[in-house]
């Protein structure tokens, strides 16, 4: 597949363009700052530029079979929202279905389990970083209410390390103390891309 990548500087997007480079796919990035990726491949091309541009993000969905985004919006909470949303805007102009992203399990999703960890995380989140809570549900709306084939995955903490071969996903009972590598939310991330695994849904994963 030729993929459009947003947010491949950070620990998990990073990982995930490695990933999705040895799986032998086209890969088109868009960063802020092209010295900060080490990665370098003939099979992968870079753009710079912010993804709450417009323009910049077009230039990358243009031609592309696919999206995945791991935009996390500690360097700007508003990537989350107008970043997506731009590259939403980008994919119904080019004809591209599907898009997966990465989020925090703090996003919530109708039908979520009720449990003690689920309500530690909304607090803490609000109290930590509350524009993130705040953009991350705008963007988890629009989405929603898309009619693009979109998945949303949502992790607890996201520690190093490579594909556990045990992750969990789905509705799960996990809180502030839960962790997952970097390696299973890729992994997990490029499996929905290149399949129709929880499409229109939003799992929660963990190591």
């Amino acid at each position: 597949m030729k993929i459009a990548m947003f947010g491949v500087t950070g620990n998990v997007g990073s990982v995930l363009l490695e990933q999705a480079l040895d799986a032998g796919h086209d890969v088109e990035v868009l960063v802020r700052s092209p010295g900060k990726l080490a990665t370098r491949s003939p099979h992968l091309s870079i753009t710079e530029g912010d993804a709450c541009d417009a323009a910049a993000v077009e230039s990358v969905v243009a031609g592309t079979d696919a999206v995945l985004s791991t935009l996390g919006g500690f360097r700007g909470p508003e990537s989350l929202s107008v970043g997506t949303a731009a590259i939403m805007g980008a994919m119904a102009r080019h004809s591209v279905r599907r898009i997966v992203i990465m989020q925090g399990f703090h996003l919530h999703i109708e039908g979520d389990p009720r449990n003690v960890g689920k309500r530690l995380i909304g607090p803490i989140m609000k109290t930590v970083a509350p524009a993130i809570v705040r953009h991350a549900a705008i963007m988890g709306k629009a989405v929603g209410e898309s009619d693009l084939d979109w998945t949303i995955v949502r992790a607890p903490r996201v520690i190093a390390g490579g594909p556990t071969g045990h992750m969990r996903t789905g509705m799960l009972k996990i809180g502030p103390w839960s962790t997952v590598t970097c390696g299973d939310v890729a992994s997990l991330m490029l499996e929905c891309l290149t399949s129709d695994r929880f499409v229109g849904d939003a799992p929660m994963i963990a190591s």
